[in-house]
């Protein structure tokens, strides 16, 4: 038996290696980090969620272009140490020729130098400090600027809710800090006036203080520039102090778990977003998400889904054009490549950066409708 099965194998060698290895069949590797544990957890989970979707998607395609993907997942937690540290685990491991990740800027922008030394492109779904993508040419963003998201707070709370004295409570971090003196600037350009700006340590969910110099300035309107868990503590005790003035959020408060956590008091807060997912044109990515998860996506699950379309794209243009498939050559293919339509909007880089237009929610009967 021994003489036979090696005389068989003996037989079998010569085709095995007379056979090349297909280049086809080598899997492209794509880097995903964020937060998925911790504060804000649910940011995380979506952008998650999404990018398993659409990867999901090309697999039942047959892959790109005939190659399988395979997906690395990291937690940074929300540190920005921890995002740097896997960032180097991502840009370490062989064949990585894209980096999805992170939510917060501070941690995008930890990440970023490592990946530029290594040549990797990173796209952020929702990093909006101006600054990201001033680091380098290998980074890019999926959502606008805080400096264009900080004209949309103002026409939600002047234009929408027609509140023109306003105060703002305002994350002490480098969203937070941004993007409340960015949304008062834009307010007083627009002839408002700013009683009050003040920011709020992550994490706080004591802010009778605050509420007492809103109750004695008489403010128009209160817009919220904090994220969903602040920010839904800080609506009930506004309203518990029975004050019923508008209110108006950013992008942070479009996630579901605002509603839930605000309850009742999150009645009639106006946001604004790029993606609602009871938009009929949306149907087909909202219909897959909600069969795979059993919930509608949120903004974060569309931008993470869009970020990882707009990859897969450029990685494809790589293929076919029978180059080989590397981080640099990824890179140009985003930075120089067609428009890519996706459920977020048109993207289409300038140095990294992109402009969509806002759609006006607000919350009614305990979920999200257009406003």
């Amino acid at each position: 038996m021994r003489l036979i099965r090696s005389s068989f194998l003996a037989a079998l060698l010569p085709a095995f290696l007379a056979a090349p290895v297909q280049a086809a069949e080598e899997p492209v590797t794509i880097g995903f980090f964020s937060h998925l544990s911790g504060n804000f957890a649910e940011y995380g989970a979506s952008f998650k969620n999404a990018v398993e979707l659409y990867l999901d998607q090309v697999k039942q395609q047959g892959g790109i272009e005939g190659r399988p993907v395979k997906l690395i997942v990291e937690d940074d937690r929300n540190s920005p140490q921890e995002a740097a540290t896997v960032a180097r685990k991502i840009a370490g491991t062989p064949g990585v020729v894209l980096a999805i990740g992170s939510w917060s800027t501070t941690s995008s922008m930890a990440a970023s130098p490592i990946f530029s030394e290594a040549k990797i492109p990173q796209i952020s779904p929702t990093s909006s400090h101006p600054d990201f993508t001033k680091q380098s040419d290998y980074v890019f963003r999926q959502n606008n600027t805080d400096d264009i998201l900080a004209q949309y707070n103002a026409d939600t709370i002047q234009q929408k809710l027609k509140a023109n004295k306003v105060v703002i409570p305002y994350s002490q971090d480098d969203w937070g800090v941004y993007t409340g003196k960015a949304t008062a600037e834009a307010i007083k350009k627009a002839g408002g006036e700013v009683l009050l700006l003040e920011s709020v340590q992550p994490g706080s969910r004591d802010f009778r203080p605050f509420i007492s110099k809103v109750k004695a300035l008489k403010p128009e309107g209160v817009f919220l520039a904090l994220p969903y868990q602040e920010a839904s503590i800080f609506i009930q005790q506004l309203r518990q102090a029975g004050i019923d003035i508008p209110v108006g959020g950013g992008i942070p408060l479009t996630s579901p778990k605002f509603i839930e956590l605000a309850g009742k008091a999150a009645e009639g807060v106006v946001l604004h977003t790029i993606f609602f997912a009871q938009d009929p044109s949306k149907k087909a990515f909202t219909d897959a998400y909600k069969a795979k998860y059993g919930k509608l996506p949120d903004q974060f699950a569309a931008l993470a889904y869009d970020a990882t379309g707009v990859g897969v794209e450029a990685i494809r243009r790589v293929i076919k054009s029978g180059k080989p498939l590397t981080g640099e050559a990824v890179r140009d293919e985003l930075a120089n490549g067609p428009a890519y339509e996706g459920v977020t909007g048109v993207t289409k880089y300038d140095h990294g950066n992109v402009k969509k237009d806002p759609i006006f929610i607000t919350v009614k009967n305990g979920q999200f409708a257009l406003f």
